[in-house]
């Protein structure tokens, strides 16, 4: 047998014999080894033919068989051969007779691979006859994988300080594979979490994590860089800066700077200046609104992409802010009125060398305590100019108003009133004000509640304000009450009280004490005073006992006679059967005459019956008469027997006297005041004489007359 190699060594020899015959017994024992990421060893136990041919192919099974009298070229790297199948992805990795393993090379990690083999004889001729078992010898082989990956947290990158902790997430398919985590010069660590710290200086850090065992085609390790920051340094230039200056015109300017990094980072920058302001500059500019010593912070940090790391570096210094030497001036009030203003300006610092006030008027003071005075309203400025020891200067300007004054005064109300309901109007001079102390209400005051007061009007303004007020003092006017009209029966005295309170007192008797007793009829009253204000009540008192009456006995009278029934007493009245309740009726029909008398005290009666005659007993009038000038019964007088008249009187229907006279042989014509009265009834009255012999009798009549026109 003899062996012919490839050209290029790119084809595995074949061998054949001289006469080819089909094999009988079948490849068996299809195994592997020493699998790879990309290679494995195939073994097998061979058959009975003088070679065999294996197909290979990613995936699934391949979809060929080997044909009688055809060739496979073959290379054990999977993917060199010339491609067969369906779809060309099925490669030759073996045909070759005597040995029974190959290495197969080239293939990709974590894939299966699917092999075929087959045995066959081959003559010198080239005939080649394949034993196609059914189903073929196959082979499946999956490749190795290794994932190699890792994550770290930092807790701290700072060069001293620094930490970090490295976790291995790396997968694998290889059964019990170790890892480790390599820091080059800072050792290695097969944890599968690892906290590390680096020493020596800061920079890039290079960690791999590397499988322990080294697998063909399998990556060797995972690659990452973390930064350790040194420490900056912060670092402030002091010789061009000023840290002592004056409030007025402060203002302080530095940077600050650090050490270089050993690779490009950024720089933060964080300024505190004692007073609560803060910056994020890289250069400080500030200026103090108040003096004192300012302690000024710098905190300088790094940054890796834009993110702040914790390696910092603070550096504290002292600034000085000279007070201003205006800064404490003080004003009394910077507001006032024209009327009394004055306006006190003080700078409490003692130890200023130079003091100026300008009070805006075109007048100036230079003393440290100045006051001022304003002529004019208006707003000024006053400005203040003060140098200090220490060099500093200040200067500062106030504006002072002085406004108009105000007038709240007012007319119209007197010192002193009694009290009443009467408006009283007051009068202000300026509209807009108010009133306290007392009650008024549209400049309406009544003196209804006694008492002293200050009664104030105030015009109200925010700076301004005016107050005028007056005194008035409102006295209680008392109210006596002595009660109502009383009659006193059957006692002798009676107490009248005048039942109020005040300062004097006066009865109508002259008393001046707060009650009297009076002992007979009559009007009383008490005059009170409280102060200026009098207040008077009456009372009528009567002394009484029961009515005594006696209009006479029984009578008989002539013919036109009449007679008058008198039945007064004080203080009574009267009911009279006829109707009258006059005290005095003139009875003049026959017939009965009854008269009740009534006063507080009780009632009593009487009464009298009256007979006439047929004649007149002496006398004859007339009960009518026609005045009128006709000559015909014009005048109505008394006519009788040896009568003389001595009083002979007529009156109206009201009791009014129209006619008198005192002659005998007078009549009345029917006139009173020279003019005729109407007609009607009226009546008369007469006294007049008689003779009853040696004697002269006294006689009265009365009756009525009816005129007629």
């Amino acid at each position: 047998m003899k062996k012919i190699g490839l050209s290029l060594g790119f084809f595995l020899l074949s061998v054949w014999s001289l006469h080819a015959a089909r094999p009988t017994i079948a490849t068996s024992n299809f195994s592997y080894n020493n699998l790879q990421c990309n290679a494995v060893n195939l073994n097998w136990t061979n058959g009975n033919g003088n070679a065999r041919v294996i197909f290979a192919r990613k995936g699934s099974a391949p979809d060929i068989t080997p044909s009688d009298g055809q060739p496979y070229q073959a290379n054990p790297t999977f993917g060199l051969s010339t491609p067969y199948g369906s779809s060309n992805d099925v490669f030759v990795v073996y045909n070759a007779g005597g040995t029974n393993f190959v290495n197969v090379t080239g293939l990709q990690p974590g894939q299966v691979y699917y092999f075929h083999i087959y045995e066959h004889d081959n003559d010198q001729g080239g005939n080649f006859q394949y034993l196609v078992n059914s189903p073929p010898t196959e082979l499946v082989v999956t490749t190795y994988t290794i994932n190699l990956s890792f994550t770290f947290q930092v807790l701290d990158s700072c060069q001293m300080t620094n930490r970090f902790v490295f976790t291995n997430t790396s997968t694998s398919t290889i059964p019990g594979l170790k890892y480790e985590f390599n820091y080059g010069s800072d050792g290695t660590s097969a944890n599968a979490v690892d906290t590390h710290h680096f020493a020596g200086n800061g920079g890039y850090k290079d960690i791999l994590i590397v499988p322990k065992t080294s697998l063909t085609g399998c990556p060797t390790f995972s690659r990452q860089t973390v930064k350790v920051f040194p420490k900056r340094v912060a670092f402030i230039d002091m010789n061009s800066f000023k840290d002592t200056q004056c409030l007025d015109d402060n203002y302080f300017e530095i940077s600050a700077t650090g050490l270089l990094m050993p690779f490009p980072i950024g720089v933060t920058y964080h300024w505190e200046f004692g007073d609560g302001d803060e910056s994020d500059f890289a250069k400080m500019k500030k200026r103090y609104k108040i003096s004192g010593v300012f302690n000024i912070t710098v905190e300088l940090g790094t940054t890796s992409n834009n993110k702040l790391t914790n390696c910092k570096d603070t550096l504290v210094f002292p600034v000085v802010v000279l007070p201003s030497p205006v800064g404490n001036i003080s004003i009394n009030d910077t507001i006032q009125c024209l009327k009394h203003n004055k306006f006190l300006f003080d700078n409490p610092d003692n130890t200023l060398n130079f003091y100026k006030w300008y009070f805006g008027d075109t007048d100036s003071s230079s003393q440290q305590s100045a006051q001022h005075v304003y002529k004019n309203t208006g707003t000024y400025k006053v400005m203040h100019v003060a140098y200090a020891n220490t060099g500093c200067k200040g200067r500062d300007t106030v504006d002072v108003k002085v406004l108009p004054d105000l007038n709240s005064d007012y007319s119209g109300l007197d010192t002193a009133y009694c009290q009443n309901n009467n408006v009283v109007k007051l009068s202000p001079v300026s509209p807009g004000g108010y009133y306290y102390g007392y009650t008024v209400s549209n400049d309406s005051f009544i003196p209804n509640t006694p008492g002293k007061f200050l009664v104030y009007h105030v015009i109200k303004d925010a700076y301004c304000a005016d107050t005028t007020f007056y005194p008035v003092n409102i006295y209680r006017t008392p109210a006596p009450k002595i009660g109502n009209d009383t009659a006193i029966c059957s006692i002798f005295s009676f107490g009248i009280n005048a039942n109020t309170a005040g300062t004097q007192y006066n009865w109508s008797t002259g008393q001046t004490t707060p009650g009297i007793t009076v002992y007979g009829t009559g009007q009383y009253w008490v005059e009170v005073k409280d102060g200026n204000c009098p207040a008077r009540d009456t009372i009528n008192v009567l002394f009484a006992t029961v009515p005594k009456v006696d209009i006479g006995g029984d009578t008989m009278l002539c013919k036109g006679g009449g007679l008058w029934l008198n039945a007064a007493y004080p203080k009574a009245t009267y009911l009279w059967n006829t109707g009258s309740t006059d005290s005095v009726v003139y009875a003049f029909q026959p017939g009965k005459y009854k008269v009740t008398v009534t006063n507080p005290c009780g009632e009593a009666s009487d009464s009298i019956y009256l007979f006439y005659q047929d004649e007149y007993c002496d006398l004859f009038m007339a009960n009518a008469f026609s005045p009128g000038n006709d000559l015909v019964n014009d005048v109505f007088m008394p006519r009788g027997r040896n009568i003389t008249v001595t009083l002979f009187q007529i009156y109206n229907r009201w009791g009014e006297l129209i006619f008198e006279t005192d002659k005998d042989g007078v009549g009345w014509d029917g006139k009173y005041k020279g003019e005729y009265v109407q007609e009607g009834l009226y009546l008369w009255k007469l006294n007049y004489t008689t003779p009853s012999g040696p004697y002269i009798k006294k006689s009265n009549a009365a009756g009525q007359i009816l005129l007629i026109r």
